[in-house]
């Protein structure tokens, strides 16, 4: 009968203490640190909820093993450790188990703890991206809108966003690291610096790209609006994306309240999806019965994975139109 894998001493730490360890000695990315949290937080939350049998497991070594697991999963999907009510279906989305089951595999491994789940959700169908047609006239769409005298300022940085998409095809956080020297003065071009996602990659890739005439009409009414934006602050940011409106920035001051980041500030990825949603739903609307239109998708990655499709096949044509003059040469 094989063993059962011991704890380490150190697993006997609280759950949050023992993901901060994990955090730090694995040396994690930003958005897997904001998981690992995010999970601990929720590990720590359901030994309160009365459906939870196992309200004695008092830190990592113990609320990492299956029956706590088991039993923390099942909660979860069914929304129950929402720290906020949400509209409608509560239940927790495939993706956020699929984290939840890699975080605590990672969780386990670091504790020396196999933890396992059975009934991992697989990866959704990818949903149909933004045919070349649609991407034209959204092109177009931005460029007639962007030069709009005294059009809201979320409106003009929408436009900026979706025309630098369509023409790098970038990550939400790629978007989000662009700065004001990344862009060119005369606005031809913008370098991106692309994160590789597979781990066996480990260096960015630089990537100057040519931007097309509507995306440069949209940026440069976006840099004259962000000015304004900016102005008022000490020491202006950067990003070349910032926020239009007064934000909460996370944490409360002396007296308890919220406390609000003012506009100017550098746009984060979750707002930049959040933008490029509505923009998106104001182009349907506006665009609806135009000849050849198909609504647009409202989930940015969609958009994304045409674009880059789009320059995937651009490079292989480009790689076979080289080997077939070779071949002639």
């Amino acid at each position: 009968m094989p063993q059962k894998p011991q704890a380490s001493p150190a697993a006997a730490a609280s759950i949050e203490a023992w993901t901060e360890r994990v955090i730090t000695e694995r040396e994690v990315s930003k958005s897997r640190a904001r998981q690992l949290r995010w999970v601990a937080g929720e590990l720590a939350l359901v030994r309160n909820h009365e459906d939870f049998p196992f309200r004695d497991a008092a830190n990592a070594a113990d609320l990492l093993q299956p029956g706590p697991i088991t039993a923390y999963l099942d909660l979860a999907a069914r929304g129950e450790l929402r720290r906020r009510a949400k509209a409608g279906d509560a239940h927790a989305t495939t993706a956020s188990m699929r984290i939840r089951a890699d975080c605590l595999k990672i969780l386990g491994e670091h504790a020396g703890i196999l933890v396992a789940v059975a009934d991992r959700p697989g990866l959704p169908e990818l949903r149909e991206t933004v045919d070349g047609p649609s991407r034209s006239q959204l092109r177009d769409y931005l460029a007639r809108r962007a030069e709009t005298a005294g059009a809201p300022a979320a409106r003009v940085r929408l436009f900026a966003l979706i025309g630098v998409e369509l023409d790098t095809g970038a990550r939400v956080g790629e978007l989000a690291a662009l700065t004001l020297a990344d862009l060119a003065d005369d606005l031809s071009t913008l370098r991106v610096v692309r994160r590789p996602q597979a781990r066996t990659v480990s260096e960015a890739v630089h990537d100057t790209v040519k931007l097309s005439d509507g995306t440069r009409a949209a940026l440069k009414a976006w840099l004259e609006v962000r000015e304004t934006l900016v102005q008022p602050l000490n020491g202006s940011p950067k990003a070349l994306w910032v926020s239009v409106m007064p934000n909460h920035a996370g944490r409360l001051n002396v007296e308890g309240e919220a406390i609000r980041r003012p506009p100017g500030m550098p746009l984060m990825p979750r707002g930049m999806q959040r933008a490029y949603t509505r923009a998106v739903v104001e182009a349907n609307m506006n665009l609806a019965g135009s000849p050849g239109w198909i609504p647009l998708p409202v989930r940015f990655e969609q958009l994304r994975r045409a674009v880059t499709d789009r320059r995937r096949r651009r490079r292989e044509d480009d790689i076979e139109l080289d080997h077939d003059e070779n071949i002639e040469g």
